[in-house]
């Protein structure tokens, strides 16, 4: 095997590993009742459209979350663990941060469905605790419920070793996704420099020990297809989720801008390649860039809540995705 360098393992060496791959094809995972994002043959982007409603905000961000799920049939039954994990955080609020509003829907529809709060973790990494005033840990606070569990895993010590297939390193994972039923994925459109996140990144931040995943942060798609990650990861995130109304993007004025959309969209996905495709075509889109790369064959589902609020807008990601090369199919939610 070649050594490891500070950029961890080279793909030749993780190929190696592997068994030329041994693992990491998605056709040779088994087939589920509730889909996973990684494998799943029927995957979509639900997405519904927020207006600036002030007071009401919060109650139309949950009545579109429970939409959107619902469209894309995400099922959990109350005695079964969830892991809420939170892609971008910092000190400050949202579009800088996940929403709060989206994750106190996240939380009203577990409660809805007889979660208990003991069976729910929100995880995030932030080199500072968040405060007990910010938003985010606000936005977890149920009326005659306790909050759910809250860890910031920079400072966690609860980290389950994983054996892979030799020679490759052992990986440590996060012990509430070990033990979670499902695992939901809350992040921003875009991160600070104004670049789309990647959800695979952001999970792996928070589901894996910094230390054993930076040996494997160049293969990060291959890791999270392998069968031991699969097991304890991969097959139990079902949702990923943001809210695009307000976002921070490159600027030819500056570096980067806050970008506020109104009526701003909620988009939900059920599938990773669904989740970055809208993502990616929704950005152009309301940028007016063009996209550099062709996404031909690929195709997307999407499933679309308040059209007539601003058909125009809509229309126009329409356009976007389709000049992308993507084969788009449209459902309407009434």
């Amino acid at each position: 095997m070649e050594p490891l360098n500070n950029k961890g393992l080279s793909r030749r060496s993780f190929l190696k590993g592997t068994g030329a791959g041994m693992g990491i094809l998605a056709s040779s995972m088994p087939s589920f009742a509730l889909e996973n994002v990684f494998n799943n043959h029927n995957g979509a982007v639900a997405t519904g459209q927020l207006k600036n409603a002030g007071l009401l905000e919060q109650t139309q961000t949950n009545s579109l979350f429970n939409q959107l799920t619902s469209a894309l049939n995400f099922k959990q039954s109350k005695s079964e663990k969830v892991l809420i994990v939170l892609g971008q955080v910092s000190t400050q609020a949202f579009p800088h941060s996940v929403d709060h509003k989206l994750v106190n829907a996240c939380l009203a529809q577990l409660y809805e469905r007889g979660c208990s709060n003991k069976d729910i973790t929100v995880a995030y990494h932030a080199p500072n605790a968040l405060a007990s005033n910010s938003p985010l840990v606000k936005a977890m606070t149920m009326p005659e419920k306790d909050s759910a569990q809250l860890v910031n895993v920079a400072n966690s010590d609860a980290w389950l070793t994983l054996e892979m297939p030799k020679p490759l390193p052992k990986v440590k994972v996060l012990e509430q996704a070990q033990s979670a039923d499902h695992i939901i994925y809350l992040d921003q459109l875009t991160d600070q420099h104004g670049s789309l996140n990647c959800p695979l990144k952001g999970l792996a931040k928070v589901v894996f020990d910094p230390q054993s995943f930076s040996k494997y942060s160049d293969q990060c798609d291959d890791l999270f297809n392998m069968n031991e990650i699969q097991n304890a990861i991969s097959k139990k995130v079902r949702l990923l989720a943001y809210n695009a109304s307000r976002f921070i993007a490159k600027s030819s004025m500056s570096d980067v801008q806050m970008h506020h959309v109104h009526p701003g969209i909620l988009a939900i996905s059920n599938d990773v390649k669904s989740h970055q495709l809208f993502a990616e075509n929704y950005l152009h889109s309301v940028l007016n860039t063009t996209p550099e790369s062709k996404h031909n064959s690929q195709e997307l589902t999407w499933f679309q809540s308040g059209v007539s609020r601003d058909p125009m807008t809509i229309a126009h990601i329409e356009k976007t995705i389709r000049k992308s090369g993507v084969s788009l199919s449209k459902i309407e939610l009434v």
